[in-house]
């Protein structure tokens, strides 16, 4: 019973030396001040390189000079002719072809001349003719003729407003005839700097058969 008596307060102060002592190490550590850590230091240093940077200079091509223009030749316009009644012929090219079946000989036929009677006391020469194409059914009957057409023509020198006036057959080649006048292009008749359409212009287109 004594011993209990002894041992109860022996343990008990070795109890609070031990937890004393822990407090102790405990607070010691955290009191105490942290160590600085020294700043890094970093010295750059620019090293300059000793070879020195040759520049490459490019000289500029000399133009060449420019040639001087040649000279421009003006070709003469054509000018209307004063004609009561005049006539003008013009070379047509006669396009042949010749070819045998059983003893027949067929031949390609050929554009006549064209002949131009002009009223108004003025002509106008066609700059661009456009020649007519033969009729199929004529070119098998072998049949021959000529159409007279009478027209106007505008300020660009287009032929407009075409009239049969007379055509031998009768309506044989009207069409076709009328279809190539149209095409035409004349000269555009210009009176004081302006461009005028002129009337009264007549034409006859012959259809002949190369023999």
């Amino acid at each position: 019973m004594a011993r209990y008596f002894i041992a109860m307060p022996a343990s008990a102060l070795i109890a609070f030396l031990l937890f004393s002592f822990m407090a102790w190490m405990v607070d010691n550590g955290r009191t105490q001040k942290p160590e600085q850590a020294s700043p890094l230091q970093f010295d750059m240093v620019m090293v300059e390189n000793d070879t020195d940077v040759q520049r490459r200079q490019r000289s500029v091509p000399d133009q060449p000079e420019t040639p001087p223009e040649p000279p421009t030749n003006e070709l003469p316009k054509p000018t209307a002719a004063s004609s009561l009644d005049a006539s003008f012929d013009s070379p047509v090219a006669q396009l042949s072809m010749n070819t045998q079946i059983k003893g027949v000989a067929i031949q390609a036929p050929s554009i006549g001349k064209l002949t131009s009677q002009v009223s108004d006391n003025r002509q106008l020469m066609p700059i661009y003719r456009v020649q007519p194409n033969y009729p199929s059914r004529a070119l098998r009957r072998n049949i021959e003729g000529y159409v007279v057409v009478r027209f106007d023509i505008d300020e660009n020198g287009r032929p407009f407003n075409i009239q049969v006036v007379e055509s031998k057959p009768s309506r044989m080649f009207d069409r076709e005839a009328i279809r190539a006048v149209k095409r035409w292009k004349y000269q555009p008749n210009v009176e004081n700097g302006t461009a005028s359409v002129v009337t009264g212009q007549q034409t006859k287109v012959e259809f002949r058969i190369a023999k």
